[in-house]
């Protein structure tokens, strides 16, 4: 017996020293979740439309740190709310305009850090859709080569306005000519990010409701481009517009297309009429 008790005696302190040895522990984690009186779950909502968020954060040690709240969308991210805080625990709701535009899948993110180091985050996508209204026309438009003088190169499709020059976030179209190149492209690009698609001319005389191109995207989203090419008349183009609006899809008409044939004459220009909610 007193072997016994002799050979366990040393085994303790081998396994306690083992047991040391097997690396820090990970820092307990707070605790964050979306609770009932906000939104909880992925879901549909409208263009500028207020949302909101009931969040419910608890310290594992006693002591937050802060809490953020950060929407993504493509390439775009937007910090919605970034509080530094020293509480064991909060309950709050936040209330915003929903972010993004018509096609936007918004990815928000609820982070609460703890006051030990560690961090824990849930998340919801919010799908943005248009309110359903009625489109806006107008028409008699030009682009001209992108190598004129004193002529409308670029147009905000937003507020229906050709522009000699202007600040690149509103420069849905553009021609696409090259600087100092003696051949019209024929081609539209973007300063915004705005893209572009062939659609039928029955889409043209259909198009008459923000749904209509709403449903009219979704079935061609995929085709979209960065740029246009071989503008020809009576084409039907639907644009997505970069730039962040309740509604951002437009649907445009090419009424002529003018290549001048002269050397150096850089006069050439597509002339369209377009439909779309116009600020």
């Amino acid at each position: 017996m007193k072997f016994k008790f002799f050979t366990l005696a040393l085994a303790l302190p081998v396994l306690s020293f083992l047991a040391s040895c097997g690396g820090e522990e990970e820092a307990a984690k707070p605790t964050i979740t979306l609770e009932t009186g906000g939104i909880t779950a992925n879901k549909d909502v409208d263009a500028g439309s207020k949302v909101s968020f009931k969040i419910k954060a608890v310290s594992a040690s006693g002591t937050l740190s802060g809490v953020t709240i950060i929407a993504t969308y493509g390439t775009k991210t937007v910090t919605v709310l970034d509080t530094a805080t020293g509480a064991a625990d909060m309950i709050f709701t936040k209330t915003i305009d929903a972010i993004g535009s018509p096609g936007d899948d918004v990815k928000y993110t609820f982070t609460a850090k703890d006051g030990n180091g560690a961090s824990n985050s849930v998340a919801v996508t919010l799908s943005v859709v248009p309110v359903m209204a009625s489109l806006d026309g107008q028409s008699g438009f030009q682009i001209y080569n992108a190598n004129s003088s004193g002529l409308f190169t670029s147009f905000d499709l937003a507020k229906g306005i050709p522009m000699i020059s202007g600040a690149a976030p509103v420069k849905d179209i553009m021609d696409g000519t090259t600087s100092g190149s003696s051949q019209w492209s024929k081609s539209w690009a973007s300063a915004n990010g705005s893209t572009f698609c062939k659609v039928s001319a029955n889409d043209w005389v259909n198009a008459s409701s923000t749904t209509y191109l709403f449903n009219l995207w979704k079935a061609n989203k995929d085709k979209m481009t960065a740029t246009y090419t071989n503008l020809t008349k009576d084409d039907v183009i639907l644009v997505r517009s970069g730039q962040d609006l309740d509604f951002n899809l437009f649907i445009l008409k090419i009424t002529n297309v003018v290549d001048l044939p002269a050397a150096g004459n850089n006069n050439d220009y597509a002339q369209f009429d377009f439909k779309g909610v116009i600020l």
